[in-house]
């Protein structure tokens, strides 16, 4: 079943026949194959399906860090195929935060630093940056761990660190990949509603990847990863 593009519709992601491949030893691996997908602004759309279809795959492609062999992927309005690798670098800087399973915080700076580089790499001052990591560190619960390391924080408590950083620049666009991977049930739950509540305050659009059935029922729209193609849920 493919989605049928609507051109009067501003879509913050457009993707039409997708092909993506790799090669393996001496064979060719297709691993996207004609995939479609349309997102409108302030949407919540779900990439899900087992391990190994293509997910994290497609999520790269959308946040402009990997290639893909022909079709249209067009990016809050931008065309990936025709970008230079220094003009990625720009563009997802500019368009795009991404929320890692892993968190990936630096150690050696504390919760308020970590959520201040993006802001002090796009150019803020820092007083402005400062001001404005507290304020979104102070939102996600954690006013009280401004100074605190990586390595003192609970896990839910780094997750919400890392959801911190990625929206401080209020970007149209967040690609999510496995946010609540690495939690326990509850720490999930505070994480998923939390995200879906500055979604809501926000308005930014966002692409779950997940295996999390729950997670995933918070999107506007799911689909699946079925060979090389993505179907919505019925």
């Amino acid at each position: 079943m493919t989605e049928v593009n609507n051109t009067n519709q501003k879509w913050i992601i457009r993707v039409e026949d997708l092909v993506k491949s790799y090669q393996v030893v001496d064979k060719n691996f297709q691993i996207l194959q004609g995939l479609n997908l349309f997102v409108g602004p302030k949407e919540i759309v779900s990439i899900e399906g087992s391990s190994g279809v293509g997910k994290s795959t497609l999520l790269n492609i959308l946040g402009a860090m990997d290639s893909f062999d022909s079709g249209i992927v067009e990016v809050c309005g931008v065309n990936l195929k025709s970008l230079t690798e220094r003009q990625k670098e720009l563009f997802r800087g500019e368009k795009i935060s991404i929320i890692f399973q892993q968190h990936m915080l630096l150690p050696d700076f504390t919760a308020l630093e970590n959520v201040m580089i993006p802001m002090m790499i796009s150019g803020e001052s820092k007083t402005k940056a400062k001001e404005k990591a507290s304020a979104i560190l102070g939102r996600v619960g954690l006013g009280e761990r401004l100074a605190s390391f990586p390595g003192q924080l609970s896990g839910g408590e780094s997750a919400r660190v890392g959801v911190a950083r990625a929206l401080v620049n209020g970007k149209e666009l967040v690609l999510a990949d496995e946010p609540t991977g690495n939690l326990d049930r509850e720490n999930s739950r505070m994480l998923m509603d939390l995200i879906r509540e500055l979604q809501d305050e926000m308005a930014f659009s966002l692409i779950l990847v997940t295996h999390d059935m729950e997670l995933a029922s918070m999107a506007h729209k799911r689909n699946k990863i079925l060979s090389g193609v993505l179907q919505p849920f019925a």
